[in-house]
């Protein structure tokens, strides 16, 4: 039973970033094609509206399909970093994704509380979130180009590609954040909300390979058992 819920789980992660994207982007689009919030001149809502009028529904649903999708790619992505390094302490990893946590404790700031009854309330929840998974993004950025300077140590992270990947989502993730806090446009907006998920993407191959890597091992061990 234990090694039939550990496959579940090694198969499941490579699948949860792409359906958080997709999540992500069937809750944008439903709260905008239900609202009538957008402002004039608009023809999409801005972030921070999203939970606004008939689009509160939707997007609370939203929230409550991401977070449990969110809160298992944080926790196979500790998972995977404990066992395929050596090089970077384990009380360092902890602190790095107990970070990441901080976010969805803002997602549910703002999924509970309607924009409509308390709007300062809800804007902080909206800041929270993108400030603390930017600061995520930029410390496990930084572990992954370390990770790759000792690659000799830990061979799982010998691939520059993906210490390349996490830069530029992290870049995209504050330089589009600070536009949309300074400019108020919509677009910098969604675009600073998808970064993250883009970089959740980076685990895909990380993901699909341990869980290969697993699976090979234990029919290895089943063979050495049936020979015994």
């Amino acid at each position: 039973m234990a090694t039939t819920a550990a496959s579940i789980w090694d198969w499941t992660l490579p699948v949860l970033p792409c359906t958080a994207m997709i999540t992500l982007l069937v809750t944008l689009v439903a709260c905008n094609l239900v609202s009538n919030y957008a402002s004039f001149g608009d023809t999409l809502l801005q972030i921070s509206q999203l939970g606004m009028g008939r689009a509160y529904v939707y997007f609370i649903v939203g929230v409550a399909m991401l977070l449990p999708q969110v809160l298992a790619i944080i926790i196979g992505r500790l998972q995977f970093l404990l066992e395929t390094q050596s090089i970077i302490n384990r009380i360092v990893l902890y602190i790095i994704h107990i970070i990441s946590l901080i976010p969805l404790v803002f997602m549910l700031i703002v999924a509970l509380i309607s924009r409509d009854s308390r709007s300062d309330v809800y804007l902080l929840g909206t800041y929270g979130i993108f400030e603390c998974i930017s600061l995520y993004c930029f410390i496990h950025t930084s572990v992954m180009f370390y990770l790759y300077i000792r690659r000799s140590n830990a061979l799982l992270h010998a691939k520059v590609i993906w210490p390349i990947w996490f830069l530029i989502c992290s870049l995209f993730l504050i330089v589009f954040f600070v536009v949309w806090i300074k400019t108020g446009r919509v677009i910098p907006g969604y675009i600073a909300v998808v970064s993250p998920f883009l970089y959740f993407l980076g685990f895909v191959q990380q993901f699909w390979s341990r869980a290969r890597t697993r699976k090979r091992y234990s029919a290895v061990s089943r063979v050495i058992k049936n020979l015994q």
